[in-house]
């Protein structure tokens, strides 16, 4: 009987450990991933005290040197600590742009940031493909159903190529190219930031709702976030 309390008690107390504050402090928030009622992707603790959300274009060149530069110590000096999430938002400039925006989400909410970071990590090589490719060619990607232009970007432009090297095939590419619910909120996140938010250009962040002005670039970005409370 003795043995069997001293287990008990053993267990409730590793039990008691587990569940602890302490333990709870080392969750690695950088492996989180949430949807948000606009349908964004938020990195990151969804109930931390402040909440980034950046408004991106997959055609905008500062939007890709921002992912680039930011990624890495973005997550390591903010996101990690629970204190800071950071939500991804479309605004959508072109054809091509919103092509990119809907394969960026295929393979479900945990393959977003993955699938982003590919997309403007290539960005100077494939957007040199759009802008060699001739005015005729073009006009066809805004001729037509919306699912067979896409799919055209897709193929012309090299975006099945980058999403085969992220595990996912064109057929299920294509599938996500249809997706009318992904289609709907890429364009409702475009107007709300327009419209709402107001913003002027991309990238254009807001901290816990808030547009933060003259801020496009991670050098500017970074010391709002320092002068965050911790």
């Amino acid at each position: 009987m003795k043995f069997r309390n001293a287990y008990l008690a053993s267990a409730a107390l590793a039990a008691a450990v587990m569940v602890s504050p302490a333990s709870a402090q080392q969750t690695d928030w950088t492996k989180r991933v949430t949807m948000s009622a606009m349908g964004g992707h938020v990195l990151g603790n969804p109930l931390a005290k402040n909440r980034l959300v950046e408004y991106v274009s997959y055609t905008c060149s500062h939007c890709a040197d921002f992912e680039v530069t930011s990624s890495v110590p973005l997550k390591k000096d903010f996101i990690a600590k629970g204190k800071v999430s950071a939500e991804v938002r479309n605004y959508v400039r072109d054809a091509v742009d919103f092509t990119a925006a809907m394969l960026a989400r295929c393979g479900g909410r945990t393959k977003f940031f993955g699938n982003h970071h590919a997309f403007m990590a290539s960005q100077d090589k494939w957007l040199k493909t759009v802008m060699s490719t001739s005015p005729e060619v073009q006009k066809t990607w805004y001729e037509g159903e919306t699912n067979a232009r896409l799919q055209k970007i897709a193929s012309d432009v090299g975006f099945y190529d980058i999403m085969a090297k992220r595990g996912i095939s064109k057929t299920q590419a294509n599938v996500c190219l249809a997706d009318k619910k992904a289609q709907d909120q890429i364009l409702a996140m475009s107007k709300y930031g327009a419209e709402t938010v107001k913003i002027t250009g991309t990238p254009s962040f807001t901290i816990n709702d808030k547009l933060l002005d003259k801020v496009h670039s991670w050098s500017v970005l970074l010391p709002k976030l320092a002068a965050l409370p911790q």
